[in-house]
């Protein structure tokens, strides 16, 4: 058999359907039909059952979550569903109860976890927004809010905190090294290290204040909801963690900022929101200083995985340099 790195990227979703397959077993559904759906950083593939149900299966990807996240992202989809009228994409039980499946099958290295969900109707909310799917998601969002706001943790979750720029456990850090020097260079270096520590400031600050700490969604914009009939929908959890309302705020914020629609879709949010909840942004410095924290990461992140990004970090190192000049 073929080692799994030596194989096409369609040879190596042969192999993961296979292990989809074997994960599908654990659950009470007669399978009809699985097909590969997409890859993001997850590897997901739509199940369609016997009976007509259809249903998402995630598998994990190992390097972008642990089983303390994910324990963490069905913890709260549950109680969501039990506690709350909200639209939020439902995880399926096994058998035996539990949500995440660990699966490991030859020909695939290591353990895989899966998670399956029940199908979400609709399009993509992010390919059309308007103001009132912006009033929409601002009320969703206080909602979500208040439900965390009263939300015990039981023992065993511990979902990771968002209280520094690089928040994920294993991430690598690139901009710094000498790999890296073609794509970084000082300047560039000089820049990202002043908003890291203008950052790193406001968030040491917010996590000062142990007692509004709650579950955030940590990536809830347009293209993590779903419309349909007039409803949104939103899904993908997988980012859940611990932080402030105002940093989910600032990740909805961050996106749409070049639609010439972009302050009159904001402003819809922000009614639905403090229609509902006290609005929880202190100062447009604080909201941008959030955005900028996010761009680093994307930055991050694009110089690793992209062949060519320098189109991308010299645009959005051209928005740090206005944002260190305006919140001087």
């Amino acid at each position: 058999m073929k080692a799994y790195e030596e194989l096409t990227e369609r040879g190596k979703l042969r192999r993961l359907r296979l292990l989809s397959l074997n994960a599908l077993g654990q659950y009470n559904i007669r399978v009809k039909r699985v097909r590969f759906l997409t890859t993001e950083t997850n590897t997901m593939f739509r199940v369609d059952a016997g009976d007509g149900q259809r249903y998402v299966l995630r598998i994990y990807s190992a390097e972008e979550t642990t089983l303390q996240d994910n324990l963490a992202e069905v913890f709260w989809l549950d109680a969501l569903r039990n506690d709350t009228d909200l639209n939020v994409v439902e995880p399926v039980a096994r058998r035996d109860g539990k949500y995440i499946t660990t699966v490991s099958i030859p020909g695939v290295p290591g353990k895989r976890r899966c998670v399956l969900f029940k199908w979400v109707p609709g399009r993509c909310a992010g390919d059309s927004p308007d103001p009132e799917m912006y009033y929409q998601l601002g009320q969703i969002t206080a909602k979500l809010h208040h439900h965390a706001s009263t939300l015990i943790l039981p023992q065993g979750i511990s979902p990771k905190r968002w209280d520094k720029v690089f928040y994920y456990p294993d991430e690598p850090v690139v901009y710094l090294s000498e790999s890296y020097r073609h794509v970084f260079s000082s300047e560039r270096v000089a820049l990202l290290a002043t908003v890291i520590e203008r950052a790193e400031r406001l968030l040491t600050d917010l996590h000062q204040d142990e007692a509004g700490r709650m579950l955030i969604h940590g990536d809830l914009h347009f293209w993590n909801v779903h419309s349909y009939r007039g409803r949104l929908t939103v899904i993908d959890f997988e980012d859940v963690m611990l932080g402030y309302p105002v940093q989910d705020v600032a990740v909805t914020f961050y996106y749409g900022r070049d639609r010439e629609d972009y302050r009159e879709l904001c402003a819809a949010y922000q009614q639905g929101y403090t229609d509902l909840r006290p609005w929880p942004v202190v100062g447009a410095g604080q909201l941008e200083t959030l955005m900028a924290a996010r761009r680093v990461m994307f930055i991050n992140y694009v110089a690793r995985i992209w062949p060519d990004p320098e189109e991308f970090i010299e645009q959005s190192c051209q928005r740090l340099r206005r944002f260190v000049e305006t919140y001087a």
